[in-house]
């Protein structure tokens, strides 16, 4: 228990000192203004540390934990039920046309494509604008299929090989978030995920050849998490929380 609590500590203390860096410190005040959870809040939910609480943290004395700012919502991952994996934020009860309702969200999946050519695989992730109300698998599997034909690249994800001898993409996992404006990725547990799920995948088979000489076991030139991401530790632990571990750690 003790080493547990040890290693929360460190990696919470870890990332409020990296609250320096200007990607988490304008995640951190973007979220804020927009009222939602901020990278600090979401590793505080993870860890069970008060980071997030700056007050407290400088004073000693922290609001309960049940206490959220009004205008928030919590994320609570670990109440997911494992009946439903996928399952997005329940809707109330829909009645008459209601039924027919879009509701939009975004969905992020990870994927595997083999090279006939090398043997070697390639491990990335996507992601799409849903309807919630609809089949989350399908949904997912059309992501795929539109990355595949490099349909929906988003700025933060690496470019799809080009070599044509290539497999078709195969599916590995999915998660939905509410997310429709790509920018506000980062409120959504799902993105978490899914970045780790990526990288534990690329380890898995191999490591990207980035980082290793040849000859090189994946496709993948370039890690999905880079070593030095000051929230890599928390994408980690958020996949394997809700996946399993696929490979240890490999950030710095």
């Amino acid at each position: 228990m003790a080493t547990a609590t040890g290693e929360a500590l460190v990696t919470g203390g870890a990332l409020l000192a990296a609250g320096g860096s200007v990607v988490l410190v304008c995640l951190t005040v973007t979220a804020t203004l927009d009222g939602r959870q901020t990278p600090l809040d979401i590793a505080d939910t993870f860890y069970g540390t008060h980071f997030g609480d700056l007050q407290g943290w400088a004073q000693g004395c922290y609001a309960p934990k049940s206490s959220v700012r009004q205008g928030t919502s919590t994320i609570t991952p670990e109440l997911k039920p494992a009946s439903a994996p996928h399952a997005p934020p329940g809707p109330g009860p829909h009645t008459g046309k209601d039924r027919d309702t879009r509701r939009p969200g975004r969905i992020y999946v990870t994927y595997t494509k083999l090279n006939k050519t090398t043997q070697r695989s390639y491990s990335g992730r996507t992601s799409m604008v849903i309807d919630l109300n609809k089949d989350l698998e399908a949904q997912a599997n059309l992501a795929v299929a539109s990355r595949d034909l490099n349909h929906h690249v988003n700025k933060d994800e690496n470019a799809e090989p080009k070599s044509p001898g290539f497999l078709p993409a195969v599916r590995d996992e999915f998660d939905v978030g509410t997310a429709v404006n790509y920018a506000n990725r980062y409120g959504d547990v799902a993105y978490w995920r899914i970045r780790g799920r990526e990288q534990q995948l690329i380890d898995f088979q191999g490591g990207a050849q980035s980082g290793h000489q040849a000859p090189y076991l994946t496709e993948n030139i370039q890690r999905g998490v880079a070593k030095d991401n000051p929230l890599g530790r928390l994408f980690h632990d958020a996949a394997t929380k809700h996946w399993g571990q696929l490979h240890p750690y490999t950030g710095d």
